[in-house]
């Protein structure tokens, strides 16, 4: 009980701080470091390579298309009776709108794995990243373009005074993980974006425009039911002033073969952006390899331009678990 208090006393805090928004996904499961710096190296393995494609609003001429690419491992003897450092390297790029709008985000990320009891860690990350953002200027068309009877190229059209920005950021998190076997285990945890809130306006003058500070908050529970079933369950809070967004998820992980390892397994599952979109998914585990893809089907106002077409996502990763060094040959069969 002293461990959940902590955490929601951690909560707390960070609600009294968080205040653009940043990419979002609806697989937000399937991006752990957007999702929090503390979700470094929290995962059943000791190296992870993982991606994310997302096109949303595909039919609509402003649609978003949103990469993102990582890799974190864990470092030293991971099974310390004190706890694991992890570390890891993320890259975002979003790009959106006639102008070319392009946003890459490089970050850095490590975190200490404190080893409260048997299956029970608290988790402290932090990021520190880079983000360029800019756009093609040579795009811009403009209402003093006009001449009277039509669109006149040869009048310079109104602009920014540069076309580009960067800054540095900082973000924190926290996670809590329980963990009773590999199919039963629940990561409880809240991170904070944008710390710095930094400055990306394009206008070089008294004008500012600070990017907002992004609350994240989450539970992500998987639950053995039966030999060959799982139930997954993910929900997310995200808070960017002036934009929330409710995010739940439910998966059924059916488990195809039927060794001990129980390392192959289809998985069904739907989820939904409360008032903005539902998504059905469906995934496949191969040993070491996961793919899922989900169709957003939008919901919000905004459907009248998307005709509830939200776009498609696709996630992939790769998990490596070391094999230990031992006196002895390994038999090549198990």
């Amino acid at each position: 009980m002293k461990k959940i208090i902590l955490v929601f006393v951690f909560f707390g805090f960070f609600q009294n701080l968080a205040t653009a928004q940043d990419i979002h996904y609806s697989q937000f499961f399937n991006s752990s470091l957007n999702l929090n710096p503390a979700l470094t190296g929290i995962y059943n393995g000791h190296y992870r390579l993982a991606g994310n494609y997302r096109n949303q609003w595909e039919n609509v001429p402003v649609d978003y298309q949103t990469f993102t690419g990582e890799f974190d491992m864990k470092f030293g003897n991971v099974s310390d009776t004190t706890g694991f450092w992890s570390g890891g390297i993320q890259l975002n790029h979003d790009k959106a709108g006639d102008l070319g709008f392009r946003s890459t985000d490089i970050g850095l990320f490590a975190s200490y794995s404190l080893r409260l009891s048997d299956g029970n860690y608290l988790t402290p990350g932090i990021k520190l990243g880079y983000d360029l953002r800019r756009f093609d200027s040579d795009n811009i068309r403009s209402g003093n373009q006009w001449n009277g009877d039509s669109w006149d190229p040869s009048i310079a059209a109104e602009g920014f005074s540069k076309d580009n920005v960067s800054y540095f950021d900082l973000g924190l998190g926290l996670n809590y993980r329980w963990q009773k076997s590999y199919r039963t285990h629940v990561d409880l945890g809240g991170g904070l974006f944008n710390i710095l809130s930094p400055d990306n306006s394009f206008a070089e003058s008294n004008y500012t425009s600070d990017l907002e500070r992004r609350l994240s908050l989450y539970l992500l529970a998987s639950f053995r039911l039966v030999d060959r079933l799982d139930l997954l369950l993910n929900g997310t809070f995200q808070q960017q002033n002036p934009h929330e967004q409710l995010n739940v998820n439910a998966q059924g992980k059916i488990y195809l073969n039927g060794n001990s390892d129980r390392d192959v397994a289809l998985i069904l599952g739907v989820g939904t952006r409360l008032k903005d979109a539902w998504y059905p998914m469906v995934a496949l585990q191969m040993k070491s390899l996961y793919v899922g893809f989900s169709y957003d089907f939008n919901i919000s106002r905004f459907d009248i331009a998307t005709d509830n077409r939200g776009g498609p996502e696709l996630a992939v990763k790769y998990i490596i678990t070391r094999v230990p060094w031992a006196p002895f040959k390994p038999c090549p069969i198990y």
